[in-house]
């Protein structure tokens, strides 16, 4: 299902329950700091390319700029961790609670001080209503992508803009992952602004040599989002934009964006294939759903790699059992694509009205027998709203098989 806050706190995810992992037999994995309930750092080693999935890192401090610094400053430390560095980061989302537009800046010269010049990741910021703990203000979560000398590897960044890229692209293999930064929409109404921010993902797509039909994902955000009376109009655009093998897909209303004129920002993984390979790449559009897809997996001459759209319980439900039916949704996704939870290397709960240590988190994970170690990368936030006005949870999730 569409839908869609950050860090996951150990009380708030004391998961449970044992599942059997899918082969791994040419994938390493590697759980890094692990913290109660989640990991901060699960790296995935394919073919001598490591890919780093880091949880939500947050700050502290007495004020925004120390907690945007310190955010940064934690992620960095998670990355040494995993033998990787800021230099290496692909993807970036930035959370905020509290944000005013003209906070901006703040978090733009903590971005653009913490990655080097040449190696600006794509980046994605949102107002959020919440984090895991009140007195948090920013987090930081990302995706790094470290590669041998000798790999079958080549990374591209291509619209340099202050502290970010627009588009980053990773060659490994038969297969190019293309991930677009947060692109945003202007105009009079939420159908204009869809419109414009879908043609904006195109024209960075096109950048990367690819269209939207090359989408695998999208996460969609949108300001003071009312599912009663907006959620038609959203669909109705989204399925004239994805006629065909529409991408796996995850909607939230967030509290701000950057500008008080900008409604809705839309980010973006893609997948094409590099030529000159002799197998090619394929692409899985499994559980199409109207306008979005379930599930989609992408496979070259490696790994397979699962996007689950983000998975939600029966509206008008309590909590718990929203959880419940979430992550029974998720394992029943990901078995369409032949893996389990315990393929699962991040995942992003969504909680609107969420309160500090009410997730429903622990007993879903029990009752749908999650593993109990070797937990995923994660990231919780509250935000203001989901598809509709009694949904209280929502969870995506990216796996990788062999």
């Amino acid at each position: 299902m569409v839908a869609a806050k950050s860090m996951l706190i150990p009380a708030a995810l004391s998961l449970v329950a044992g599942a059997t992992p899918s082969s791994w037999a040419q994938i390493q994995r590697e759980f890094i700091n692990p913290a109660g309930g989640y990991t901060q750092v699960v790296t995935v080693e394919d073919r001598k390319v490591k890919t780093i999935y880091v949880s939500g890192q947050v700050g502290s401090g007495g004020d925004l700029r120390a907690h945007a610094e310190t955010a940064f400053a934690g992620l960095a430390d998670q990355l040494t961790a995993a033998g990787a560095s800021m230099r290496d980061v692909v993807k970036i989302r930035i959370y905020v609670t509290d944000f005013e537009p003209a906070d901006y800046s703040i978090i733009s010269d903590a971005r653009l001080a913490a990655f080097p010049k040449d190696s600006w990741p794509v980046s994605t910021m949102l107002g959020v209503d919440a984090l895991a703990r009140e007195e948090l203000r920013v987090e930081v979560e990302a995706t790094a992508v470290v590669a041998a000398p000798d790999a079958d590897f080549e990374l591209t960044r291509l619209g340099p803009s202050r502290g970010f890229s627009q588009v980053v692209i990773a060659k490994h293999g038969s297969v190019k992952t293309i991930w677009v930064a947060g692109q945003v929409g202007r105009g009079e109404g939420l159908t204009r602004q869809t419109q414009v921010v879908f043609d904006r993902v195109s024209q960075r797509l096109a950048d990367a040599g690819a269209t939207l039909a090359d989408l695998v994902k999208t996460n969609t955000y949108i300001v003071n989002f009312q599912p009663t009376t907006e959620m038609g109009t959203f669909r109705e655009g989204r399925s004239s934009i994805f006629r065909e093998n529409p991408p796996s897909s995850t909607l939230v209303g967030v509290d701000r964006l950057v500008s008080d004129e900008i409604r809705i920002e839309v980010d973006a993984v893609a997948v094409v294939e590099t030529e000159g390979y002799e197998e090619p790449v394929r692409i899985e559009f499994l559980d199409p759903a109207g306008g979005f897809t379930q599930v989609v997996t992408v496979q070259g001459n490696g790994a397979k790699t699962i996007y689950v759209s983000g998975q939600v319980g029966q509206p008008g439900d309590p909590l718990e059992r929203q959880a419940e039916q979430a992550l029974r949704g998720m394992r029943q996704r990901l078995a369409l694509a032949d893996a389990t939870p315990a393929d699962l290397v991040k995942v992003i709960y969504y909680l609107p009205d969420y309160s500090p240590g009410n997730t429903g988190i622990a007993g879903a994970r029990e009752a749908n027998l999650y593993p109990t170690e070797d937990f995923p990368a994660a990231t919780l936030l509250g935000i203001q709203s989901l598809f509709t006005e009694t949904a209280h949870f929502e969870y995506e999730g990216i796996a990788v098989v062999q």
